[in-house]
């Protein structure tokens, strides 16, 4: 059997509408590519307030679904294999024992059955490519260990560096997509200041050699943002998966491991994507702002992306989910058959498409008929959060952006009044003058 073939994680044969569901569910960056490629790039390229915020936006979209790409597809895979090899859990890179790197992170907690993990992964593996290759290879780990704490503990070793790794290196590249765009614009424009506000007001004042200590000076903080919330994110999360700390962080991540999983031992989670977001990516884009006005745009606007795409989604999927389930006697919703208040129905989430047809309390009718409009919601809450992202949002920012721009020279002008004032006084000082001549 060739041992490059990919198992298939999916309960549905062949391509088609649940299939492309359950990957996109599954798959935090499809699922975001999706919303940045149809929220943040193209619709907001359409609602800028000129051709150069335009470029510069349809240049950060595109560098920014490249770079995020290129991580699972390209490096992940390779810093799998070489932290596994390095840490000795496996002896060749060929074969499926690097397979082991995609069991959940749910088998590594003190408590957990790693045997058990092993062999239901192995198992599932295996039935998908009809041969026991998978389960040979686990078989051959285990026993060569012959000490579960101790593969363990090699396992959480190998996760930490992976997520340090991958959590620094996504960091620098999300972080260095603004000075890229904003580089381009100013060696095209020579200007200095937010593009939005080029045909709204004057370019800044500032020197060129001020403008050079200023990108040194927030470079070297990008480059911080970058490595150090990486480091200390990935060794916090091995410190709560590997204790039973009362701490509240800790107990957090021991209760909710499958939160720091990577589907197909390549796509991060959203709670890793999230913090990569607030970690490194929302400061370099604070810190790398050309003035005022972007600060408080890029703020504003991480501010809305990163709340309509965690919470936008979800919450028109719970209210369009339970409406479903209550019409059409579907079962979209996750609620375990148990009797919620009114605050729990609307923290429930959807259920996952690809264990669907796993749930032995749904008739095959019921099932069909959930698969279909299961998928169809949830196509357009994604579909629906993308518009509200790419046209309402920055319709918002652009009206702020010229509210400000206009304050700043009603401001100007302001401080422009005691030259006039001054000259109102000497009139009238030599208006006397010429009283006491008299």
């Amino acid at each position: 059997m060739d041992c490059k073939k990919v198992s298939n994680t999916l309960p549905f044969n062949g391509i088609n509408i649940y299939n492309a569901t359950s990957y996109v569910q599954d798959h935090t960056l499809i699922n975001r590519g999706i919303t940045t490629l149809g929220g943040s790039t193209f619709p907001q390229c359409v609602m800028s307030n000129n051709k150069f915020e335009a470029q510069e936006r349809a240049l950060m979209g595109g560098i920014y679904f490249v770079a995020s790409y290129l991580t699972p597809i390209l490096l992940i895979p390779l810093y799998n294999k070489h932290f596994l090899k390095n840490r000795g859990v496996i002896k060749s890179l060929s074969g499926f024992e690097k397979k082991i790197i995609q069991v959940s992170k749910k088998y590594l907690t003190p408590d957990a059955n790693l045997k058990k993990g092993l062999d239901e992964y192995a198992k599932n593996f295996d039935k998908n490519t009809g041969t026991s290759d998978c389960q040979k290879a686990f078989e051959k780990i285990y026993n060569r260990y012959n000490n579960e704490e101790k593969l363990k503990k090699d396992l959480l070793s190998v996760h930490e560096k992976v997520l340090m790794t991958d959590f620094i290196t996504t960091g620098a590249m999300w972080s260095a997509i603004p000075w890229i765009a904003t580089e381009f614009t100013q060696s095209r424009t020579k200007r200095k200041d937010f593009s939005a506000g080029f045909e709204l007001k004057k370019d800044n004042s500032k020197s060129d050699e001020e403008v050079k200590k200023s990108k040194l000076k927030k470079l070297a903080w990008n480059i911080a943002f970058s490595i150090i919330p990486g480091i200390l994110f990935a060794k916090t999360v091995t410190k709560g998966l590997s204790s039973k700390s009362p701490n509240l962080i800790l107990k957090k991540i021991v209760k909710n491991p499958h939160n720091f999983d990577y589907a197909s031992g390549t796509n991060m989670s959203k709670t890793i994507y999230a913090a990569i977001w607030v970690l490194s990516s929302f400061p370099a884009k604070i810190i790398s702002s050309r003035d005022a006005n972007e600060r408080k745009d890029r703020a504003l606007r991480d501010i809305g992306l990163f709340t309509m795409f965690f919470g936008g989604d979800f919450l028109i999927n719970n209210i369009a989910g339970r409406l479903a389930d209550k019409i059409f006697g579907t079962k979209i919703m996750n609620d375990k058959g148990e009797k919620l208040n009114f605050i729990q129905k609307f923290k429930l989430p959807l259920k996952n498409f690809r264990l669907l047809e796993q749930s032995k309390d749904i008739s095959p009718e019921i099932l069909k008929k959930t698969k279909t409009i299961g998928a169809g919601l949830y196509w357009f809450s994604l579909l629906t959060n993308t518009a509200l992202i790419g046209f309402g949002l920055p319709k918002v920012l652009n009206k702020f952006l010229r509210h400000n721009i206009e304050k700043e020279k009603q401001n100007e002008l302001k401080n422009q009044t005691p030259v006039f004032k001054g000259k109102i006084s000497m009139e009238k000082f030599l208006f006397k003058q010429s009283s006491y001549r008299q």
